[in-house]
């Protein structure tokens, strides 16, 4: 029972609210684009572009989905798609923040929930848009979802297919597949480092949350020993 309570504590302590983002203004747009594998008929594209307000629209047009098996929950992930197309290399959602699944609102959830704050994809060919507040196009932001992926999946959980996110080219609407994973991982090492630094810096660029979490880590370190 101790541990358990430990445990709960810990979880407690760390997961926390995303800030909104409202530095995509001025930033490249993005886009996922889904092509026919030999397992998945779903294609299409997710595009993401700078709202006026400095948050992402996000425009959703996809067909080819299955039938039987929605609605179909889908997520931004940690890890781009490698050339094998193996949607499990994906990894988790992303989430910088510590969000939670099924979580009360909007900016509890993980960053990457694009289902879970916006809804499920419906029927055999779907088409919404939506502004989100809380991913980024910004590289120096912690929410920045450039050289991630978009995963689709079954109602069951199973992945049926998946995305890289990559630059769009405006003049030709394709994706431009100049962005490296290796040069997104770097951007993503260096906003974690220079948030770390910037504590006092405003809410909407997300740099003051990682000094919270180490607090919030340091006391329930604390914590965990003195009940141990």
């Amino acid at each position: 029972m101790k541990y358990l309570s430990i445990f709960l504590l810990a979880t407690f302590a760390l997961a926390g609210d995303a800030p909104i983002s409202t530095d995509s203004k001025g930033s490249p747009s993005l886009i996922a684009k889904f092509e026919k594998t030999s397992k998945s008929n779903i294609e299409g594209t997710i595009k993401f572009t700078p709202a006026n307000n400095g948050t992402v629209s996000v425009s959703v047009d996809l067909k080819g989905l299955p039938s039987d098996i929605g609605p179909f929950p889908y997520h931004v992930h940690e890890k781009p798609v490698p050339a094998s197309k193996n949607c499990s290399a994906t990894e988790n959602h992303f989430n910088p923040y510590n969000g939670t699944v099924r979580a009360a609102t909007p900016a509890a959830h993980e960053v990457g929930d694009l289902a879970g704050k916006h809804g499920n994809i419906m029927g055999e060919s779907y088409k919404t848009e939506y502004d989100d507040s809380y991913i980024s196009l910004n590289e120096k932001s912690r929410s920045y979802i450039g050289g991630l992926s978009i995963v689709i999946h079954a109602n069951n959980g199973t992945r049926l297919n998946c995305a890289n996110i990559t630059l769009l080219d405006e003049g030709h609407g394709n994706a431009n597949t100049t962005m490296s994973n290796s040069s997104s991982s770097s951007s993503q090492s260096a906003v974690n480092t220079s948030s770390s630094m910037a504590s006092t810096a405003p809410q909407g660029n997300g740099a003051e949350r990682p000094v919270v979490n180490d607090l919030l880590a340091a006391g329930v370190v604390g914590v965990i020993a003195a009940l141990i």
